[in-house]
Order: C-alpha cells, then sequence, then structure tokens
C-alpha cells in the first residue's frame, strides 16, 4: 500500500523524469505560504539545453496542463520563477490523507515489509572505558536508523562492536597488577580501569619501560594464560553491564554484542586466504592490501611484521560473517568521519574478493560541550550518565517552575523524559554530517525546535482529547466514504488544510530519513508539524466549535498528537502524559 501524497510524488516524479530523461529528478517542497504540494526545479536542465529556467518552466506547464487527464489527483501546473508549481484537487487530497489514517490506523505511517535486511553497526565503544559525550552519536543516531528502517519496511539487525583486544588491555593489565584496588573494583569497575589507565600513561613519562611490560601482558593475554585470561575477562562483563545501564536511559537495546576479540582466529585465516588468492601481499614484513591506484592512497594494513593482526583485519572478518550469515541489503556502520579511510579500504577489499557492493559508512561529525575536546588518556572526559544527569536536573528545575503543583515523583518521571529527550533531539535535529556543540539554553527550551517543544505541543493534544466527550475521542473509527467527505467539509479553513495535509506527510517522511540514512528529515517534519498544529490551535476553536466542525478538528488534533508520539518514539524519545 502506498499514502496519497507518496502517490502523487511517485506521479510527479514520474512526469519530470519523463521529460528530462532523468531517473530521479529533484523534486522539491514549495515554500509554506504557496498552496502547492511539490515544485520542479528547472535550472539545472535549462542549463544543460541552453535554455531560459524560467522559459522551460512556462513551457512545461503549458505542455502538462494540457496533457493533464480528468482522473488525476493532480489540479494543474504552474511557473514561477523557474519553478513548476504542482496543485493537486484539495477535497479529494484531503479525503484521501483522512483515508490512510483511517486504514492504518496506528500503523500509519509504516509501510509494507521490504523483505530485506539491514544491518546496523552502532556505538561500538572500548571495554574497560565508561561511555562518554563522543560515544552519543552513534549510539542514538544508529538506534534512530534502525527504528526508522524497521518502520520504512526493513528488517534491521543492531550490532554493538565492542572492542576488547589490542595492546591497551595490556597497559591495563599491567596497572591492575601494580596498582589495582579490588575494592573500588567491585564499587564502580570501569571507573577504575579509566583511572588505572590514565595513571599507567602518567607513569610511562618518567619511566617509558613500562610500555615493555605492557606488551610482555598482552602477549600473555593472546597466548591464552589463565590469570591474563580471567582478569581480562572481568574487565569484559564489567564493561557490558555498565554500558548497557547507561544506553538504556538512551532508549537503546543492542540485537548482538560482539567482541573484536572473537575475530582474531578468523582474521588469520582470512589473510592467508587473501595472500593465496593474492588479492593481499607481502611488504616489510607486514600484510598489506592495496586500496588505490598508487602509492597515494594509504594500504589497509593487515597483519604486523611481529605476526599480529589488527583492527582493520578483524573488522574484515566481521565483515565477512555478517554478508554471509544475513545476506544483507546494506551494511551500515555508523561511525565518526574520522574513519573514513578505514570504511573505504574494507569496502574496496569485499569488492575486489567478490562481495556485493553493500557497505556504507554513515559517518557524522564531531559532539563536545562549550569546554572543548575530550581525552580518555589525559583524564579529560564528559561522562554520558554524568550528561544525563544534568539533562535531567536541568529539565526538573523548568518543570518545577511551570507546573509547582506535579508531585515530586510525577516531577522527576517527566524530567526524565524531557531531559534525556532534549539531548536526543538536540543531536538528531541537525544534519548528522555537521559537528556540534551542546546548548543547554536551547536544548531545554519550551520554544522553538527542540524536544520539549514537540514533547509540549503532543502533551497538549493529549489534554484536548480528554476534555472532549467519550464518543469523541476515537475520531477516526468505522469511518466510512461518505463521513471522510462530510469531515472535510468541516475542515476547508487554511488552517486546518494546513495541517491535515502536513499528517499526510508523514509517511513520506519516514522514507525520506530512511533512504537518506537522516534522522534529521524526521526531526524537521515533527517540528513543522507541531508549528502547523500551533497556528490550528491559536487561531480556531476546536472543543466550542459547533458540532461537526468540532468532530472535525477533533480528528485532526487526535492524529497530530498520535503522529507526534510516534514519530518522537521512531527518534528514540518518550512522550510524558503531562508537562
Amino acid at each position: 500500500m502506498k499514502y496519497v501524497l507518496e502517490r502523487l510524488f511517485d506521479e510527479v516524479e514520474a512526469l519530470a523524469a519523463k521529460e528530462f530523461g532523468d531517473a530521479h529528478p529533484e523534486i522539491r517542497r514549495p515554500p509554506k505560504e504557496s498552496q502547492a504540494i511539490y515544485a520542479i526545479p528547472c535550472f539545472r536542465h535549462a542549463k544543460t539545453g541552453g535554455a531560459s529556467p524560467v522559459k522551460l518552466a512556462e513551457e512545461l506547464a503549458a505542455h502538462w496542463n494540457a496533457e493533464l487527464a480528468t482522473d488525476s489527483i493532480l489540479e494543474r501546473f504552474q511557473a514561477e520563477r523557474g519553478y513548476v508549481n504542482v496543485f493537486a484537487k484539495t477535497s479529494f487530497l484531503l479525503e484521501e490523507v483522512i483515508g490512510d489514517l483511517n486504514r492504518s490506523g496506528a500503523n500509519y505511517g509504516r509501510h509494507p515489509d521490504k523483505h530485506k535486511k539491514v544491518v546496523v553497526d552502532y556505538c561500538s565503544p572500548n571495554i574497560a572505558k565508561p561511555l562518554t559525550v563522543g560515544h552519543l552519536r552513534s549510539t542514538i543516531i544508529g538506534q534512530s536508523l534502525i527504528n526508522i528502517l524497521r518502520a520504512s519496511g526493513f528488517e534491521t539487525i543492531g550490532i554493538n562492536f565492542l572492542s576488547d583486544w589490542g595492546t591497551q588491555f595490556g597497559k591495563l593489565l599491567y596497572a591492575f597488577s601494580q596498582w589495582g584496588d579490588e575494592e573500588s573494583f567491585i564499587k564502580e569497575p570501569v571507573r577504575h580501569l579509566v583511572d588505572l589507565y590514565v595513571r599507567f600513561h602518567k607513569e610511562t613519562e618518567s619511566n617509558p619501560a613500562l610500555e615493555d611490560e605492557a606488551r610482555a601482558s598482552f602477549m600473555r593475554l593472546e597466548n591464552g594464560e589463565s590469570a591474563e585470561r580471567e582478569l581480562w575477562k572481568r574487565f569484559r562483563e564489567a564493561s557490558l553491564k555498565d554500558f548497557e545501564g547507561t544506553v538504556a536511559r538512551l532508549g537503546v537495546h543492542f540485537d548482538n554484542n560482539w567482541f573484536e576479540s572473537e575475530f582474531e582466529a578468523k582474521a588469520h585465516d582470512l589473510i592467508d586466504s587473501l595472500l593465496r588468492e593474492g588479492i593481499a601481499e607481502r611488504s616489510e614484513g607486514a600484510v598489506i592490501v592495496r586500496t588505490g591506484e598508487d602509492d597515494s592512497v594509504p594500504p589497509l594494513v593487515a597483519r604486523k611484521s611481529d605476526g599480529t593482526t589488527l583492527y582493520a583485519s578483524r573488522d574484515l572478518a566481521s565483515a565477512l560473517v555478517r554478508i554471509e550469515r544475513w545476506k544483507p541489503a546494506k551494511l551500515l556502520y555508523v561511525v565518526a568521519t574520522e574513519q573514513n579511510l578505514h570504511f573505504s579500504n574494507l569496502a574496496k577489499v569485499l569488492s575486489t574478493m567478490g562481495y556485493p557492493d553493500c557497505l556504507e559508512h554513515i559517518r557524522f561529525g564531531m559532539v563536545s560541550l562549550p569546554s572543548g575536546k575530550m581525552s580518555t588518556r589525559e583524564g579529560r572526559v564528559v561522562y554520558l550518565d554524568e550528561l544525563l544527569d544534568e539533562a535531567e536536573r536541568r529539565a526538573e528545575e523548568i518543570i518545577k517552575e511551570k507546573n509547582p503543583e506535579m508531585t515530586e515523583g510525577d516531577r522527576k518521571e517527566v524530567a526524565r523524559k524531557v531531559g534525556i529527550g532534549a539531548v536526543v533531539y538536540a543531536d538528531l535535529s541537525q544534519d548528522r554530517i555537521k559537528d556540534i556543540v551542546f546548548d543547554w539554553q536551547k536544548m531545554l527550551s519550551f520554544e522553538g525546535n527542540s524536544a520539549p517543544y514537540l514533547q509540549y505541543a503532543a502533551v497538549r493534544c493529549k489534554k484536548i482529547m480528554q476534555k472532549a466527550e467519550p464518543v469523541e475521542r476515537e475520531p477516526l473509527k468505522n469511518l466510512n466514504r461518505g463521513d471522510i467527505a462530510h469531515l472535510v467539509n468541516g475542515l476547508m479553513d487554511e488552517e486546518s488544510k494546513e495541517l491535515l495535509l502536513h499528517l499526510g506527510r508523514f509517511p513520506h517522511a519516514i522514507t525520506e530519513a530512511a533512504e537518506r540514512y537522516s534522522p534529521h528529515v524526521l526531526a524537521g517534519y515533527l517540528y513543522d508539524l507541531a508549528t502547523s498544529f500551533s497556528r490550528f490551535y491559536t487561531n480556531l476553536q476546536v472543543l466550542k466549535s459547533d458540532t461537526e466542525t468540532r468532530k472535525a478538528r477533533l480528528l485532526l488534533v487526535k492524529a497530530t498528537g498520535d503522529i507526534l508520539e510516534q514519530g518522537l518514539k521512531l527518534l528514540g524519545i518518550e512522550t510524558p502524559d503531562e508537562m
């Protein structure tokens, strides 16, 4: 099933594609003040043909108006400054949107199963280090993409690929043997391990020989010596428990926790196979895979000269397991932009090996607080739990001021949803490619583009519906075509038409966010919906209007509240019952 505005988009796209010879021509949303549904820009195609964009738009509008079928959803085309604006038959379109809402119910906006799998790698921290603000983006972008892709009809498999192997664990093993405190480890295991890691690096400033001790400790771990293995397993188990507590606060759940160490043996087998097939080669004792046409592109180093594997080869071995186990349409890695070369190399090696082109790096910019960058090695970090605690504390202060009569228990629960929702939305509402800096005041504002603003709009919808008569609280229940046409008659004012059409765009917002792997597309849609509802609520009466108009407007209020709540849930944000 396709929703009406998706069908309309397909019709407009097909028309432009036929004219321009472009399978996916650019289709835009016109400015809010326009009554058009879509706009087709003519600039690029006019330049190619050496024509004026204004003249091309006028010619196309005239041609398409002449060819327009009487049974089309489209009503007319109009040229405007190099664009062709597309208008639809308003009454028919509004009826179809209500029909979509009526048929789909709680599943409105969701799409049928595409019978395709997408594997998403996200969060993926190092064990023995707590989650910091630096882990936030991968974690919440990854989870929101899983939610959005699932709503768009894909089967998703989420993987948290934890780094638990390498020389740094030799450093920790040695540091714990020298300065570890069992009581501190039991009380706060991961914080204690971070303190030991920082101390190790400070001690090496005056005693560089400690690096040799760390390498020896890791070699004993690699060789399977029981003392190192048991301690390393304790580090791993304590870390996983700590991580799960933190990400649960963000509404994040992993389908699979995989460990880098599990792919050590597979990486050696893979490297040997690449050497036999001539894909890899030996270079100064190491094993490399060249991924560029010349030496300007650094190769993928698969094995060091001392015979040990690297993260790149273990990650490659893991990718092969994912491809062979699930045969995904896409293999997504939600990792910061700095790892571009790593994932470019991985994709090229997989292609050389004959695997389908499915690996995609979902890159994102850095996140920071106004105080600047963070470094675990130097002990200069902002822990994610502390950030979330601060968000909840600040949210509680605002809620206490706005609603002093709320009980403490209710206030804390609302503050949890508002504070954490503010953190998540502040990130996801921005293009993931950009670097972001936290701004507490903007993040927790009840005005403008923020989670509290959207949550407040959803709560307002709930409150209105609670004041309606019981029989009015399910306005979309058991409607027939005649009922729908009658309802549309009560929604012909500009505010109601705008809001209803915006409700109709929800399915397309999900699809676009999924296709672009961009949660900010959905966040932007929800903000526009909330502002459209604000205009509707400010300018029109709902509960005090006449009976027929009241019924029609309550339909809009109910649908708006439901979609705001559903959309925020896809972003990983809860909606409170009151604020």
